[in-house]
């Protein structure tokens, strides 16, 4: 991702009287390497401006029934925003959904496009009605489409936060087949999720799967600060499958592999937790105050090999990983990943 240099951050701080503008702001948390200077160099007056700052949907332009922000551009020449852009035309096949004829069957049964999501998803409690319902990561819609159609979950109010358009609008062409949450409010937000255009304590459940584990470290945490922001206390969040597990042997090879190439590694995919270092993150974020009684745990997916090496696939890791079952003494260690949610989802 690109990065803004020190020294107009430092302008940005002694230009702007009071708290800095919204925009300049979210340039400043568009990286790592900015927020850890910032810190560094203007201490921690500058920070907790920052942290005051608050954004609002006023903020954003709607077209075509998504949100964006004003500096949309700006983002656009993001090499992460750029990234999932490119993965978002193709991802996961989705778009079948906008190839298929009016007669086709996807059209008349979501599963053959989504399948039928498992581990935290397949726990969630039938027939819940909530008011808002706030999911990072949407994607094209397959975990709402699940939780409408197979657990009957209800809402007045989605936001849907992604930052590849062109999986936000497959949403809402999932949205027009299959209407999902049908009769809520849909506010489908096209940004990278630093700042939250949300009201404190005015979301029910916060739900994500599968995302956290392509974010920066620093931008997990600050993330998930927010989250706990809008989330209201006693609400629901539900994490599926959102971290990495650092003691499995596959992502132990991986990490030993990429690190050979000191010109080009992407910390993002060298940084994995223990189920201790996500209770401290979901502690230290507030999130937990909100919501005292929660869980931590491995997935049921288990790997010893990585699928893939470099883009090249290693031969029988597929069918060696999909045989391992382990003892519930080794579960930790060979799961894939962990997964956090509140013990009320």
């Amino acid at each position: 991702m690109k990065t803004l240099g020190l020294t107009f951050c430092i302008k940005i701080y002694f230009n702007h009287k009071g708290l800095p503008n919204k925009e300049y702001l979210r340039l400043i948390l568009s990286s790592e390497y900015n927020r850890k200077h910032v810190d560094r160099f203007m201490g921690n007056n500058l920070m907790s401006q920052l942290a005051n700052v608050k954004i609002s949907l006023n903020d954003f332009q709607v077209r075509d029934g998504i949100y964006f922000p004003k500096d949309y551009e700006q983002l656009n020449s993001t090499e992460q925003k750029q990234r999932w852009d490119k993965i978002g035309k193709t991802y996961y096949g989705s778009q079948k959904i906008e190839e298929a004829a009016a007669t086709a069957p996807i059209k008349q049964d979501y599963t053959l496009l989504t399948g039928k999501p498992g581990g935290t998803w397949s726990k969630f409690t039938v027939n819940q009605s909530v008011d808002s319902i706030l999911e990072i990561g949407c994607g094209y819609g397959r975990i709402p489409l699940f939780l409408s159609k197979e657990k009957n979950l209800r809402c007045q109010k989605y936001y849907g936060v992604d930052i590849s358009e062109p999986l936000l609008r497959r949403l809402l062409k999932c949205k027009q087949e299959y209407d999902f949450f049908p009769g809520a409010e849909f506010n489908i937000i096209c940004d990278s999720a630093e700042l939250l255009p949300l009201e404190d304590n005015s979301i029910d459940l916060a739900i994500s799967n599968c995302v956290f584990m392509h974010i920066p470290d620093a931008q997990i945490r600050n993330l998930l600060v927010e989250i706990s922001r809008v989330l209201k206390p006693g609400g629901i969040f539900v994490f599926n499958h959102s971290f990495h597990n650092k003691s499995c042997p596959s992502h132990i090879i991986h990490n030993f592999v990429r690190r050979l190439n000191i010109f080009k590694q992407n910390p993002v995919y060298l940084k994995q937790y223990s189920a201790d270092e996500i209770k401290a993150m979901l502690t230290a974020s507030g999130i937990t105050a909100k919501c005292p009684q929660y869980t931590v745990e491995p997935t049921q997916e288990y790997a010893i090999l990585p699928q893939k090496i470099k883009g090249i696939p290693v031969p029988f890791a597929t069918q060696i990983n999909n045989s391992i079952k382990p003892s519930d003494s080794r579960r930790e260690t060979l799961a894939y990943g962990y997964s956090a949610y509140s013990n009320n989802c």
